[in-house]
């Protein structure tokens, strides 16, 4: 199989995107290994620092070498790495992938800091993915009541996009037109004029990472990956459909107590949800 940057390039070449899938435990990793089998489809596995922590770098990296000699689709990325330090502590453990977020650092130190990333992951690992951060994706991966209010100074600049890829190195951008992280009292409005203005200043083999993707349209997902986003992630709305899952299970089931029998059907809900969203990437049968 290709690695994820020739796989990156292929999808944005076509016009369909890789489903990136925050986990946090073994029913959530279950659920998007089986939903990226059943649609013969290669996803990313996300993983938060937060997330990370939970796990534990190696035993994150174990789980997914033992089920990727099962089904070799999937590949693991240290998802919004927020120092020089974490980022390399990932790629030493095994990742395929790091996402260095350094969307708030200013421009210059943004760069200095991606490209010490590029540069050390590849001693490391010549088929590793990076991924840089330009534009401030504000939110968190969970549901909320109140507007979110974005500014001029959030969104990602085309001209600075282009000397942010070039100055770095690294594999994929990640932008903000408007995503917002977590699902929001008001649904996003993304910014199309400027996918298109990033697209056309970043080098075509350089993916252009969406994040923030629960809770934006499927219309305006469809939209972004016809301008050229290759590559889009789910966090909230799997960690909805795991809550309610399981808040269902334990009322339907008050009287049980084996863990694997209440996750059932929770993993079930995860699964169909993840198949959806790779059916509306357009990711399944590529593999």
């Amino acid at each position: 199989m290709s690695n994820l940057n020739e796989l990156l390039r292929r999808a944005t070449k076509e016009h369909w995107a890789v489903g990136h899938f925050n986990v946090s435990n073994l029913e959530m990793l279950k659920a998007v290994v089986e939903a990226a089998r059943d649609s013969k489809a290669p996803v990313m596995i996300g993983t938060s620092e937060g997330e990370r922590e939970w796990w534990g770098l190696e035993n994150i990296v174990a789980l997914i070498k033992s089920l990727r000699a099962d089904y070799s689709g999937i590949f693991l990325n240290a998802d919004h790495t927020k120092s020089v330090e974490a980022a390399k502590a990932a790629v030493e453990a095994g990742y395929d992938s790091v996402h260095f977020d350094g969307s708030v650092l200013p421009l210059a130190e943004n760069i200095k800091q991606t490209k010490e990333i590029a540069d050390y992951a590849r001693l490391v690992n010549a088929d590793i993915s990076v991924e840089g951060e330009l534009g401030y994706v504000k939110g968190e991966s969970q549901l909320r009541s109140e507007k979110v209010v974005l500014g001029p100074e959030d969104y990602t600049n085309p001209d600075e996009a282009a000397e942010f890829v070039k100055s770095t190195g690294m594999d994929r951008l990640a932008i903000a037109i408007g995503n917002i992280h977590g699902i929001n009292l008001d649904e996003p409005q993304l910014d199309f004029e400027r996918l298109a203005q990033i697209r056309r200043a970043v080098p075509a083999e350089v993916a252009l990472v969406l994040h923030a993707g629960s809770g934006i349209s499927d219309g305006d997902i469809k939209r972004a990956i016809a301008a050229g986003i290759s590559n889009i992630h789910i966090s909230t709305e799997l960690r909805v459909a795991f809550r309610q899952g399981l808040e269902q299970s334990l009322q339907a089931n008050p009287n049980e107590y084996a863990p694997y029998k209440l996750y059932k059907p929770v993993v079930a809900e995860m699964e169909n949800l993840v198949k959806e969203k790779i059916k509306l990437f357009g990711g399944g049968n590529r593999l």
